[in-house]
């Protein structure tokens, strides 16, 4: 598996690196530590009367930033999990971070990628954790988004998992996920699918629909049994709910925090090909909102392919016009 790992030297970034290493994948990682500079709008930075050259200061922050990204790659290879790493490789790009991240996912095949999210306080997600906002919401790869517990820098342990079903193909994709990973049979997965209410219909129109509605329930149920029956050959302990609510997101986030979950795994979540490019907006409400960390499994066949139809569609309106 191919990851490309996000640092940027603060609490989270770290929480990220520990979080990764404790991770019990099956197979060998082929990691890639990424520190971007951000070059800054205007070089203000003096030495004492003189202005600093900005190519002089992109230089300096880029060695300096390299050192750091050499001795987090060699905590990689010297740690517990060294052994189970194919190889280490590190990238000090010159650009914006989520536009390099992304970038660097493309080029190198990534399957993971792997940053901190920064703050609980919706202040703290609006104005720091726009790079791990972005990448989540644009990534064609899975990206794990790694949340330490409150207040701190103590990576989340990996004891209570919520998989987020939607009945959509991508709820085998997130057992398939766990499959890589060789986790220990104390582990709870909570298979969770919730079903959304339209409460703004008037009751005489739910009644009339009681019998699609108990066969739409139903078929939810089967979904939820047949994906616990793969996860239990995996001896994991499993639990399974089945919950109405006119909020998905919402619902997600209150059964997480209800029962300590340390994770939620969601896919795009909604359909459409506006979402099948970026995030769906019930993986968005979760990613934001979340006091856990969040996985989201993504494709990257199907991203290509939507972006294939994307640019089709687009051609053809330019065409008609």
């Amino acid at each position: 598996m191919r990851v490309l790992l996000a640092n940027d030297a603060s609490p989270h970034s770290h929480a990220a690196e520990e979080y990764l290493l404790a991770l019990p994948f099956r197979k060998p990682l082929d990691l890639t530590i990424v520190a971007a500079i951000a070059p800054p709008a205007m070089a203000n930075v003096w030495i004492g009367s003189l202005p600093m050259d900005l190519s002089t200061f992109i230089d300096e922050e880029r060695r300096a930033t390299q050192a750091r990204v050499d001795k987090v790659a060699t905590h990689f290879r010297d740690g517990a999990r060294g052994s189970s790493l194919q190889a280490v490789h590190t990238q000090v790009p010159v650009g914006p971070p989520a536009s390099e991240l992304i970038r660097l996912a493309d080029e190198t095949d990534s399957d993971l990628i792997v940053l901190g999210a920064v703050g609980h306080t919706a202040l703290d997600r609006v104005l720091l954790g726009s790079t791990s906002d972005y990448v989540a919401t644009h990534s064609d790869v899975t990206t794990l988004v790694v949340r330490p517990e409150r207040d701190s820098d103590v990576p989340p342990s990996l004891d209570k998992i919520v998989l987020a079903l939607s009945g959509s193909p991508e709820d085998q994709r997130m057992v398939d996920w766990l499959k890589q990973m060789h986790l220990r049979p104390s582990v709870e997965v909570h298979l969770v699918r919730v079903l959304p209410l339209i409460t703004f219909y008037e009751q005489d129109i739910r009644q009339k629909a009681t019998e699609s509605w108990a066969q739409y329930v139903q078929e939810a149920q089967q979904q939820i049994l047949d994906l616990e029956t793969q996860l239990q050959s995996m001896d994991l302990n499993t639990e399974t709910h089945l919950v109405e609510s006119d909020h998905v997101g919402e619902a997600l986030i209150e059964y997480a925090e209800t029962h300590g979950c340390d994770m939620i795994v969601t896919g795009d979540s909604d359909s459409g090909l506006l979402t099948r490019l970026f995030l769906g907006s019930t993986s968005r409400y979760v990613l934001r909102h979340a006091n856990c960390s969040v996985l989201i499994i993504r494709d990257k066949e199907e991203r290509a392919n939507a972006k294939h139809e994307a640019a089709e569609q687009l051609r053809k309106s330019r065409l008609v016009v």
